[in-house]
């Protein structure tokens, strides 16, 4: 038990004192495994440039961005706007390696952490800016279904097709991550 017996603690009180269903239970687990994800993209990207990266965030949302304009404004299936963007998200880490981390490789790691702080603001103007390429000033009134449709209900939690997708995914890929490294 050893490192673990704070954490078991703490959830035998919780259990005993706020008792619930499993469906939140399992919703925390959602969570939980979706913010381990962006840690450990964090972690990695220390370990690599032992920098911390700020627009590690935006270098997700202007490509998830552009995803969403494809589908609820221009239609285009699912599977055809994801690929879309995942390929704008390796163009667009690829340009940021080549423009900004290799260039501030050799300078001070505040520099390059400050530099990832710029990267940030110029990404969050771009996205931003990217619905007018649609004509739209923001995607705030634009509404996407989930690309597969599921209902789980446990106890009072409603899980959607997000959820599962996430329950599904996130281990897989902290898995292989596992396997990789």
């Amino acid at each position: 038990m050893g490192p673990f017996a704070p954490a078991l603690a703490i959830v035998a009180l919780q259990l005993v004192v706020f008792p619930t269903g499993i469906g939140p239970w399992v919703l925390g687990v959602v969570v939980g495994l979706l913010t381990a994800l962006v840690a450990l993209g964090l972690a990695l990207i220390y370990r690599a440039n032992r920098i911390l990266n700020f627009a590690q965030g935006d270098l997700g949302a202007l490509p998830t961005t552009l995803s969403v304009g494809l589908i609820a404004i221009t239609g285009l299936p699912y599977a055809v706007g994801f690929g879309i963007g995942l390929a704008a998200a390796a163009v667009l880490g690829a340009v940021v390696e080549l423009a900004i981390i290799r260039r501030f490789f050799r300078a001070p790691r505040l520099l390059l952490t400050v530099a990832t702080i710029g990267l940030s603001q110029l990404l969050i103007v771009c996205g931003l800016l990217l619905p007018r390429l649609w004509g739209e000033d923001i995607f705030t009134n634009q509404r996407i279904g989930e690309p597969f449709h599921a209902r789980i209900e446990l106890g009072s939690v409603i899980f959607g097709g997000g959820e599962v997708l996430a329950i599904v995914v996130a281990p897989l890929l902290l898995a292989a991550l596992a396997l990789f490294l």
